[in-house]
C-alpha cells in the first residue's frame, strides 16, 4: 500500500505542470463551498449574539425584519420613529423589567453613533453585559464609549475627542464639530455591531441637535453652555427604538400585546428570535442558489481531475505496462489511479481551505462593518467537513472511469501501441 502511495505521488510530481491546473481548480472549488458554509454559520452566530438577553424590540409599527436590521445591527435606517413619553409607559408594564431607549441617525467617520442610557452597557451583550477594555461609561451630556473595533482601527483611547457627523454620510463633513466628545471608555471585543459604534447619552444627542431644523444645519452656532441651558431641552422628544428585557420570558406574548396596544396601537414589538428565523427563511433562497453554484463548480473540477487522468493514462501507457511486467496486477495499477485523484483533490482541498482562512483575515473587518457579521478564521463545521467527506468521495468515483481504462490495457498493447 506505502509503495503504491510514493509511486502515485512521484507520477502526479512528474506531471505537476497540467495537474497545477487542476488543483487549483479544486482549490477555488472547496473556497466556495467552504465560504458558503462559513458565512452562513457565522452570520446565524453574529446575529444571534447581537439580540443575547434582549426578550422584545420596540419601534413603529412596519416591517419586523426592518425594525431589527436598523436597530440592532445598524442596516438601512428608520422610516418613522416613536415618542420618548411611551419610553415610561413600556417600563410601567408589570412584566417588563428593563427598557433600554436607542437613538439612532449620526455618524462617526461612517461608523454609526447611537444615542442610550447606562442601562445599555448592563442589559445588552449577554448575562454578564458589556465589559470595558479602558475607562468606564458616560457620565457626562458630551461623554461617548466606542466600540473595541472603532477604536483599534482609528487609534482612539480614553481622554481623545471625536467630532460627530449629522447622518450617515461618508463621514469627511463633521457637522458637529463645534461640539466634540470626550471619550470616557472603549469596550471589550463582543463580536456584535456594538463593536463599530459610537456610543453617547439621549442628553448628547439632543445636544448637539439643539437649532437644527428638518435636517438643516443652523446658519449660526449656537453657543451652549451646559450649566445654563433647559434640562428640557436636553430630553428628546422621540427616540428610535426600546431594547425590552422581561421579568420572565413566559410572559412575552402577555407583554408583547401591553406595548402594541400602547401609543393607538402605533407601537410594534418583536420577538428577536423569531424575527431571526424569518430573516433566514428569506435568506434560504439565496444561500441555496450559492451552493447550487459552489457545487456546480466542485462538479467541473471534478470533470478536469477524470479529463487530465484520461489523457494522461494514455500518454502512460508503456509505464503502465512496465509495472504489468514487473508483476503488478490490473487492480494494483487502477488503485494507483484512483490514488492519484485522491491525491489531487487532497492538495486542492488544503489549498483551497487555507485561501479560505487568508481571505478570512483579510476581509474581516469590511464584512464587519458592512453587515455587522463576525468571522475569524477557524476549521471547518458539520458542514464544511460533509463537503470535504463528499469530495473526497467524489474525487474516488472521478478516478474510476481512467482506472478502468488503465485496468483493460494489456501488457502487450503497453509494449506495442496500435498505430494510428
Amino acid at each position: 500500500m506505502r509503495l503504491w502511495i510514493v509511486l502515485a505521488t512521484k507520477s502526479a510530481w512528474s506531471r505537476r505542470g497540467p495537474l497545477a491546473l487542476v488543483v487549483s481548480a479544486i482549490a477555488v472549488a472547496i473556497f466556495l463551498v467552504l465560504a458558503v458554509a462559513q458565512l452562513r454559520q457565522d452570520a446565524r452566530t453574529s446575529f444571534s449574539s447581537a439580540v443575547s438577553g434582549v426578550d422584545l424590540i420596540v419601534g413603529a409599527r412596519g416591517s419586523p425584519t426592518e425594525l431589527m436590521l436598523y436597530s440592532i445591527f445598524n442596516l438601512g435606517k428608520p422610516l418613522r420613529n416613536i415618542s420618548f413619553d411611551q419610553l415610561d409607559n413600556i417600563t410601567k408594564i408589570d412584566s417588563v423589567s428593563w427598557a433600554v431607549p436607542l437613538q439612532l441617525g449620526d455618524s462617526y467617520r461612517g461608523f454609526p453613533v447611537v444615542g442610550t442610557t447606562p442601562l445599555f452597557f448592563s442589559k445588552t451583550g449577554g448575562k454578564n453585559g458589556l465589559g470595558f477594555s479602558q475607562g468606564q461609561a458616560f457620565s457626562h451630556v458630551f461623554d461617548a464609549v466606542l466600540g473595541a473595533d472603532l477604536a483599534k482601527r482609528l487609534g482612539h483611547k480614553v481622554g481623545d475627542s471625536i467630532a460627530l457627523t449629522h447622518g450617515r454620510n461618508d463621514g469627511l463633513a463633521q457637522d458637529h464639530a463645534d461640539r466634540p466628545f470626550r471619550i470616557t471608555g472603549v469596550l471589550r471585543k463582543t463580536g456584535t455591531p456594538t463593536d463599530n459604534a459610537v456610543l453617547i447619552s439621549l442628553a448628547g444627542f439632543e445636544a448637539i441637535h439643539i437649532g437644527w431644523e428638518f435636517g438643516s444645519k443652523p446658519r449660526q452656532t449656537e453657543t451652549l453652555r451646559l450649566d445654563q441651558i433647559d434640562p428640557m431641552r436636553l430630553q428628546p422628544s422621540q427616540i428610535t427604538a426600546v431594547l425590552v428585557g422581561l421579568q420572565s420570558r413566559t410572559q412575552v406574548f402577555s407583554a408583547r400585546r401591553s406595548i402594541e396596544g400602547l401609543d393607538g396601537g402605533k407601537l410594534m414589538a418583536i420577538l428577536p428570535g423569531v424575527t431571526l428565523d424569518e430573516l433566514w427563511q428569506i435568506m434560504g433562497t439565496l444561500e441555496n442558489i450559492l451552493r447550487f453554484t459552489a457545487w456546480l463548480v466542485v462538479i467541473s473540477a471534478l470533470f478536469g481531475i477524470t479529463a487530465t487522468l484520461l489523457i494522461s493514462i494514455s500518454a502512460r501507457r508503456r509505464e503502465l505496462a512496465i509495472f504489468r511486467a514487473l508483476g503488478a496486477q490490473p487492480a494494483q495499477l487502477s488503485f494507483l489511479v484512483v490514488i492519484e485523484s485522491v491525491f489531487i483533490c487532497t492538495i486542492g482541498l488544503l489549498l483551497g481551505w487555507t485561501l479560505l482562512q487568508i481571505t478570512v483575515l483579510g476581509v474581516d473587518d469590511w464584512i464587519r462593518n458592512q453587515f455587522g457579521v463576525f468571522m475569524t478564521p477557524r476549521l471547518p463545521d458539520a458542514e464544511g467537513w460533509w463537503a470535504i467527506g463528499s469530495m473526497l468521495g467524489l474525487s474516488t468515483l472521478a478516478g474510476l472511469i481512467p482506472a478502468w481504462r488503465a485496468f483493460r490495457y494489456s501488457v502487450h498493447d503497453g509494449l506495442h501501441p496500435p498505430v494510428v
